[in-house]
């Protein structure tokens, strides 16, 4: 009897005990967590929050994790180390560790310390680790991967994240990443560095962007390598989108025009970098054979950017099929203005004002604001924070330092001062010692001496929030300005510049003066000093005056006949690419043609290569 009553008054407490603290569905923590898989972070974060109110001890602390990661996701780094320093983890519980070092990693992602990811994440997942936390686990390596510039490993870290991948879309998302870390890579860097044999899965990947950047002109072989390569990799992961996006091209889809009309301002005060243009344009055109294409007629445009019209309708009334032109970002604009555009038109710049392109007109040039904004997302991605920046006065500098700032503030970044420079002159010092704040140092000292009223020993300091140095200029402003860094105390802060700051031409004695600076270029200028020779190789005897003197001008000579039959695989797939001689080139959904610099430091006054392969 007393027995019973024990028993029933256990029952009591227990079933009491389970009311006090309702049970949390599954439908609840799936939904939680699609928020987080579709990126919906913050509202991923507010549910897990709120999940973790109504549990029990041991689901709280994994809700409480799951939320400071949502939080870090969602840049909310506050709120996300607050959540995370009020978590208590049992030493013994193998899965909170993970999902506690899954959290942290997430942060250190959030705040651009690589390294610390791969500190977190160094044990594999536990053994009955769930498979959403698995993917997640090597997305964040992929992720650390990609902002150390290793393409190869974020790649194989992608593959191995679509194991436990069950979403179509999601999967396809992930092979599209896939396929964008490889494409970056060289072709002799997919061979050389594609050591397993098949069917390996991330070898076949890389196989098959070899085989779809060497042969993205060529349907007919194209195909065949596609049918060799289906039969190393019988059981590939692929999706048909990409083996059918691939094996369907036909010759129409990449072939030129037959006839070209080529609009350039030949009589105007860019007449030499029009030369160069040509020369580049006939040097690849003559480089193919010629086969293709029946003529190309050069027009001349002059200096009135509005008399494009009339030349554009002159070349179309006599023939021309396709429009490469003009050069001038004024004659551009004019073409804007006509909609519709009656056949396409490649034009050589990019338009005044950022609006929706016609149908038939794509934008592509040397933007020198394009190269700010590539500046802008490479430091962020080597994760510093505060910007200091120094531009040539002038309208050029202020293109350049808008475009920078736009970008960079928009991911986060601050600028804490700014300088412009005359570029006439070759001393810096006023300009430097007000960027780096050396005469408040100056002044500080003077106040100490006069109140101490002794010779106090004194070295200048320069203000120490600047993480890194944007620079606008070119050689001669540069080779002036880095030696001037230095002496004004400023040698340890990394200097990140356009391309303008190197001639193109290897000038040891003169370019050790700008060591340790680091810039992008094209891989044409940079031939010397990387594994990219390709055509410049071939008809490096035949190179034109105007082209030695402007050999970016010439590359995009060259790459502007080039990309003629690359244009509809590129508006067609997303994930397509163009291995240029001005760089890994893309399309966007305003027609706009992306270059993928190439990142160098000055070392013993030559450039060398940073990106891994």
């Amino acid at each position: 009897m007393i027995f019973r009553r024990f028993l029933l008054l256990f029952l009591i407490l227990a079933l009491t005990a389970c009311a006090s603290v309702p049970r949390l569905s599954k439908r609840a923590l799936n939904e939680a967590e699609q928020q987080f898989l579709h990126s919906n972070y913050t509202e991923a974060a507010r549910h897990f929050t709120a999940l973790s109110a109504q549990a029990s001890s041991n689901m709280r602390t994994e809700l409480r994790l799951r939320a400071a990661a949502s939080m870090a996701k969602a840049n909310l780094i506050p709120q996300a180390r607050e959540t995370l320093s009020d978590v208590e983890i049992q030493k013994d519980n193998h899965h909170q560790i993970f999902l506690y070092h899954l959290s942290e990693a997430h942060l250190a992602l959030a705040e651009r310390r690589p390294d610390d990811v791969f500190t977190y994440l160094k044990q594999p997942p536990p053994r009955k680790t769930k498979k959403l936390y698995r993917a997640e686990y090597h997305k964040l390596r992929a992720d650390a991967f990609t902002m150390q510039g290793n393409r190869l490993e974020t790649a194989r870290e992608l593959v191995l994240r679509e194991k436990y991948l069950t979403d179509h879309d999601t999967i396809t998302h992930n092979q599209r990443a896939i396929w964008d870390a490889l494409a970056t890579m060289s072709t002799r860097a997919l061979q050389q560095l594609r050591t397993a044999r098949p069917p390996n899965t991330l070898s076949g990947w890389m196989h098959l962007v070899q085989i779809a950047k060497s042969f993205q002109l060529d349907p007919v072989k194209l195909k065949k390598e596609l049918q060799r390569w289906k039969k190393y990799y019988p059981k590939h992961p692929v999706s048909n989108e990409i083996l059918t996006g691939l094996s369907t091209r036909s010759m129409d889809d990449v072939s030129h025009p037959s006839h070209i009309a080529l609009l350039l301002p030949l009589t105007s005060k860019f007449a030499s970098a029009a030369e160069a243009v040509r020369d580049g344009f006939l040097a690849a055109y003559y480089s193919t054979g010629g086969h293709e294409v029946e003529s190309i007629k050069i027009y001349d445009v002059g200096d009135d950017p509005y008399s494009v019209i009339d030349v554009y309708d002159q070349a179309i009334s006599d023939g021309a099929q396709f429009v490469v032109g003009p050069l001038d970002k004024e004659a551009v604009s004019r073409l804007m203005d006509e909609e519709p555009l009656p056949i396409p038109t490649l034009a050589l710049n990019y338009a005044v004002e950022d609006n929706e392109s016609p149908n038939n007109l794509y934008q592509f040039g040397l933007s020198p604001e394009e190269e700010a904004r590539q500046v802008a997302e490479r430091t962020w991605l080597d994760g510093y924070v505060n910007a200091a920046v120094i531009v040539p006065a002038g309208p050029w500098g202020e293109r350049v330092y808008q475009a920078f700032k736009q970008r960079w503030e928009l991911m986060g970044g601050q600028i804490v001062t700014t300088q412009d420079y005359d570029p006439t002159k070759s001393d810096f010092s006023v300009t430097l010692r007000n960027l780096l704040d050396i005469d408040d140092s100056q002044r500080r000292y003077r106040k100490v001496s006069a109140t101490l009223k002794v010779q106090v020993k004194y070295t200048p300091r320069r203000r120490k929030d600047i993480d890194f140095i944007f620079l606008a200029a070119f050689p001669k402003q540069a080779r002036a300005i880095r030696p001037q860094l230095k002496f004004f105390h400023a040698a340890d802060v990394p200097v990140y510049a356009t391309s303008h700051i190197f001639t193109g031409n290897l000038n040891q004695e003169k370019d050790r003066d700008m060591d340790d600076m680091i810039f992008g270029d094209m891989p044409w200028v940079l031939a010397e000093t990387t594994a990219h020779r390709s055509l410049r190789t071939d008809i490096e005897k035949d190179i034109s005056n105007a082209g030695n003197s402007f050999q970016r001008l010439y590359a995009l000579g060259i790459d502007a006949f080039s990309i003629l039959g690359a244009l509809r695989p590129l508006r067609s797939y997303s994930y397509e690419r163009y291995d240029g001689e001005t760089g890994s080139l893309s399309l966007d959904a305003q027609q706009r043609v992306h270059r993928q610099l190439t990142w160098v430091k000055f070392r013993s006054g030559q450039p060398t290569s940073l990106d891994r392969q």
